[in-house]
């Protein structure tokens, strides 16, 4: 999997463990956004965004 020191500490960061495969690490970060990632009008809030970028990230780099 292609993952940058920063985006593994940021993973961390949020308790979201990073496996061998990046399928299985972007589900797990899909459970983490809906866990903490929106606000009550279930728009993304400040953890969310930073968590889809990520998702983001990883998805394109993999």
């Amino acid at each position: 999997m292609n993952i940058t020191d920063e985006q593994r500490e940021l993973l961390k960061k949020y308790g979201v463990e990073v496996l061998d495969d990046v399928d299985d690490t972007l589900l797990a970060l899909d459970d983490k956004i809906t866990e903490v990632g929106f606000n009550a009008d279930y728009s993304l809030n400040e953890k969310g965004q930073e968590l889809q970028k990520l998702y983001d990230e990883l998805y394109a780099a993999n």
